[in-house]
């Protein structure tokens, strides 16, 4: 199994459009480019060579032991250091207007499992997706109440803007569906209560992670 990344689709599906394994891949930016090259070289091999393997492009995901790079396991980050014991009420936060469906990891690993056990998944790419297209700014919302933190101000930060973003992904994971009966398992709202729960008991233990 290759892990390669809807970030190869670039802005393909920025119309609104579910976007399929078959789009056209226009990566945006260095990290998508380099996984494109990565998932266009082993889909060659696939059809001259007939190694065995698959592709899978998962979209936005996160979860408990994400990490604090991540925008949404930002967010959690810094409320968390504020549930533990941190006075001061802001939240960082970047573009809150783009839209993403966000997956529990552990409904993406569950994908993975299933796929792996598949043995007719070889030579195919596969998205792993859910749903519920949502601005960004609705998961960090959903993490303040979910905090129960109150007089919480946004603050938007220009570091936390990416220079080039993809402004909307959809995905499409029919084809993962059909062939191993996937389905997430994890809500929205629970996935970021335990990522939340993760970095309050990460916090609570370890009190100098927030200086690293």
């Amino acid at each position: 199994m290759f892990c390669s990344t809807s970030e190869v689709y670039g802005n393909t599906g920025q119309d609104g459009r579910k976007i399929k394994t078959t789009e056209m891949i226009l990566p945006a930016n260095p990290y998508g480019a380099s996984k494109a090259a990565t998932d266009l070289y082993l889909q060659e091999r696939f059809n001259s060579k007939k190694i065995r393997g698959f592709i899978t492009r998962a979209f936005s995901h996160t979860g408990p032991r994400r990490g604090r790079t991540f925008s949404i396991s930002s967010d959690a980050f810094q409320l968390a250091t504020m549930v533990v014991g941190d006075p001061h009420r802001k939240l960082r936060v970047g573009n809150l207007k783009s839209v993403r469906v966000v997956l529990d990891v552990r409904d993406t690993v569950k994908a993975y499992y299933l796929l792996m056990i598949n043995d007719q998944s070889d030579g195919r790419v596969f998205n792993v997706c859910g749903d519920t297209p949502r601005e960004m700014g609705y998961y960090t919302d959903t993490l303040i109440a979910v905090s129960g933190l109150k007089n919480v101000e946004k603050e938007v930060c220009p570091k936390l803007y990416r220079p080039i973003d993809i402004h909307y992904q959809h995905g499409d994971c029919e084809d993962l569906v059909n062939l191993t009966g996937w389905k997430p398992t994890y809500d929205i709202s629970t996935t970021l209560e335990d990522l939340l729960a993760y970095w309050v008991k990460k916090l609570g233990s370890d009190p100098l992670i927030t200086k690293a």
